[in-house]
């Protein structure tokens, strides 16, 4: 759904009587907004970096906006540590909010905005597989309220303020999600580069890469993960979509890599032309790096912030790289039922004998830990029901004869 729909949904009246169609009546009713398939939402999520800081700038006070937005990122990650959230979540979770501000912007209440983030957070949280109960996120939210709001303490106890978190969690989740036109269609860096370079790829696509390479690329990868994680905290996710995204942290940690490490480091030829459907030409993420860097300079003064390390030219990002421009048949592309780079070899079911040992591997690490866990409880118990003298039952349950 496109979010002019979005808009129309969450403003239109309620159909009267007269204006639900006959036949409709007879049998159910219409969804007047709903069509017979729906299909994948197609939004624009990715704007230029003069957009974004106009968006800021239209604010009539930009600076206390930013103070807003930046306690909801803190709301976020305070979450993420008290329920143990994955990263994708909280990475999930910051792209939508920067995405509801953009298009919505953000109340001036600090308390509405923290319902807000609460509803994005839950969504973020079912998107992501990665669901808490209810009463879980009520209570780190209003633990968390109560430490950046300290006036509510004389207005609310606990279990009031807990009721009306939740009757809030109810209330902008519904908004929330209309909001988006149900387009949940996140792009999550963190979850793409994690799908990307899981053991199935690792076994059958990078199987053949020099040998030099696979031995520091894990450094270069995981070092990827934390540029993600830490840059989201910048509106960055508005600037491109999530394997553009990816490409930037590798290119970035690999330029790290090649000043700290190894100065001949570079990537295979194609590396990336092979992974992602992204022609990476080194002009166009030498102004994306720019770009991350005028967000910067203009949002959030965070530890995080890479700084004068963004000013790379794109001869430094030629010097790592060597991609090809890519053959395209658009014709054939076309007719493909599913443009997905892969999805044809995942189908085959063929996989390299690397793969199946090393599932294998990790079925028998899992089958042991599980054993030795059960042992572990069944001895626990045992103790503890055995009593000193022996017997299965401790010696308040044992009556006198």
């Amino acid at each position: 759904m496109s979010l002019k729909h979005a808009e129309l949904l969450m403003n239109s009246p309620k159909p009267s009587q007269s204006t639900v169609p006959e036949k409709a009546k007879q049998n159910f009713n219409a969804r007047l907004f709903w069509p017979d398939i729906i299909r994948l939402p197609e939004n624009q999520w990715t704007f230029t970096c003069k957009e974004i800081i106009d968006k800021l700038n239209a604010s009539p006070d930009s600076g206390e906006m930013k103070k807003l937005m930046e306690k909801c990122l803190m709301y976020f990650y305070s979450l993420k540590k008290t329920l143990t959230l994955f990263d994708h979540t909280y990475t999930a979770s910051s792209i939508l909010l920067f995405r509801f501000w953009y298009i919505y912007g953000l109340p001036p209440n600090l308390m509405t905005c923290l319902n807000i983030s609460q509803a994005i957070l839950v969504t973020a949280c079912k998107a992501t597989e990665n669901n808490r109960p209810l009463e879980a996120y009520v209570k780190a939210t209003a633990d968390f309220m109560f430490q950046v709001l300290p006036h509510l303490k004389a207005k609310y106890n606990m279990d009031k303020l807990k009721w009306e978190v939740r009757d809030k969690v109810v209330e902008y989740e519904k908004r929330v999600v209309c909001s988006f036109g149900f387009d949940l269609n996140i792009e999550n860096p963190k979850g793409i580069i994690e799908e990307m370079f899981s053991g199935f790829y690792r076994f059958n696509r990078d199987y053949d890469l020099p040998d030099d390479f696979k031995a520091c690329f894990p450094k270069i990868l995981q070092e990827s993960r934390s540029f993600i994680v830490q840059a989201i905290t910048q509106p960055v996710s508005l600037l491109f979509d999530g394997p553009t995204f990816v490409i930037l942290s590798l290119i970035y940690c690999g330029l790290q890599y090649k000043q700290m490490v190894d100065k001949d480091f570079r990537y295979p030829k194609n590396f990336f032309l092979d992974r992602f459907d992204v022609h990476v030409k080194a002009e166009d993420f030498q102004n994306y790096f720019t770009d991350y860097r005028v967000l910067e300079e203009n949002f959030f003064d965070l530890k995080s912030n890479k700084g004068n390390k963004l000013l790379i030219g794109k001869d430094e990002i030629a010097a790592i790289i060597e991609e090809t421009a890519p053959e395209v048949d658009t014709e054939e592309k076309e007719k493909e039922e599913f443009n997905y780079k892969y999805y044809n070899s995942i189908r085959s079911g063929k996989v390299q004998e690397q793969l199946l040992d090393h599932t294998e591997l990790r079925v028998r690490e899992l089958k042991d830990r599980i054993i030795e866990e059960s042992k572990k409880r069944s001895s626990s118990r045992e103790s503890g029901k055995t009593s000193p003298s022996g017997t299965s039952e401790p010696p308040q349950k044992r009556a006198k004869i």
